[in-house]
């Protein structure tokens, strides 16, 4: 795939198939790419934790906020979840300085390697540290990000901004995504 092609193939979702299981090698290969991402100084103190299991699953999801702007939804229902998540970490207590940069770039290297493998994610940033620490990490690490994982089970689709980027449902439950043109976007040419 050509990855512009691949970038513009990844969207968020927050509606998956959750029949399908995702293989816990995909989900190895997938950190290992996110291993080999750029970091500040290359200190490369970011951890992973995979959760596959079901209770775990269920007690990570019930921390979890999904979707700002769709106020009136409170998350995938049953049949709807997620099969997996990774659980990005940092060393409690130590300099911080550059931390959500190498999150978020590892995110970014998650989600395109799993979109590669036919599978969708959801980053959040929004959920209760103390749950997912309890379940994900070791006292000496504290929880960056969450990563919902498994086969996509609802259509994303990009549109050209019109005034707005909140991103919506139609009426067919197929979930709308805009996006300012690059001609926008150029602040300077020179």
């Amino acid at each position: 795939m050509v990855f512009r092609e691949l970038a513009s193939a990844t969207r968020t979702v927050r509606r998956f198939n959750e029949s399908a299981s995702v293989a816990l090698e995909d989900l190895l290969e997938i950190i290992g790419t996110a291993s080999l991402a750029p970091c500040a100084s290359n200190l490369q103190r970011l951890r992973y934790s995979i959760i596959t299991g079901e209770r775990e699953r269920d007690q990570v999801f019930q921390g979890l906020g999904w979707a700002g702007y769709l106020s009136d939804w409170q998350g995938p229902g049953e049949g709807e979840r997620p099969r997996a998540y990774i659980v990005i970490s940092s060393p409690a207590g130590e300099d911080r300085s550059f931390t959500g940069i190498d999150t978020g770039i590892a995110a970014a290297y998650i989600v395109l390697a799993a979109r590669n493998k036919g599978l969708g994610c959801c980053i959040l940033l929004s959920f209760s540290r103390e749950r997912v620490a309890e379940i994900a990490c070791t006292p000496d690490l504290r929880p960056e990000l969450v990563i919902a994982i498994g086969y996509p089970g609802e259509e994303v689709i990009l549109d050209n901004y019109t005034g707005s980027i909140k991103y919506y449902r139609d009426s067919a439950g197929r979930h709308h995504v805009p996006k300012i043109p690059l001609a926008e976007l150029i602040v300077k040419e020179t």
